[in-house]
């Protein structure tokens, strides 16, 4: 599992977004623990939707809890996502923790971030929201790191009991993601064909 000193940085700027009314669901390394996989990380991702397209609010508030943007201009778009990238320090580990926060732009994400659930993490003494699994395997694919594809493979191992793979399916035709769920299916289950809808 994390860090602990990375479990503490989540710890406080979940809650100060909590206190903000800032819907946001843990994505990323931490957040695949919820599904069974557990990868060492050393950062914090976290989905979130913010009224309007200005953020500027939201920096503000961050930065008067100790986090702060990592640079200037502290926001690049990547896709269907704009990331902002912010450093936070936990008193006394002389430990900078990165935190990413992904603004859900897209159709997609703003859906995801709205079917997050609530979920509980190794050592976390918080209740948190996570991705359900078939939306951090989506997540994953959109990505399209090596990482991430190995993730979503894993993912698909741990939880295919439990996956809707009507959901799947259904957004990665219309993510243009099709050709990728069908090569991590064969690398999560080698020559088992992905079932169809």
């Amino acid at each position: 599992m994390a860090g602990e000193t990375v479990l503490r940085a989540l710890r406080h700027v979940w809650l100060v977004l909590r206190s903000l009314n800032v819907p946001a669901a843990v994505v990323g390394g931490l957040g695949m623990a919820a599904w069974k996989h557990v990868r060492a990380t050393q950062d914090i991702d976290l989905l979130i939707t913010v009224g309007g397209d200005d953020v500027g609010w939201l920096l503000e508030r961050l930065a008067k809890a100790g986090i702060r943007p990592q640079s200037d201009p502290p926001s690049v778009s990547l896709g269907q996502l704009e990331v902002t990238r912010l450093l936070y320090e936990p008193p006394e580990t002389f430990l900078e923790i990165e935190i990413d926060l992904l603004i859900a732009k897209s159709e997609y994400y703003q859906r995801a971030l709205q079917r997050r659930v609530a979920a509980r993490l190794p050592d976390l003494d918080l209740e948190i929201a996570v991705l359900t699994c078939e939306d951090a395997i989506l997540q994953k694919l959109l990505a399209g790191r090596i990482i991430d594809r190995a993730d979503a493979a894993a993912l698909l191992r741990a939880n295919r009991e439990s996956l809707d793979l009507v959901y799947i399916s259904g957004w990665t035709d219309r993510l243009a993601l099709a050709v990728d769920l069908a090569e991590i299916w064969n690398e999560a289950f080698p020559g088992e064909p992905l079932p169809t809808h």
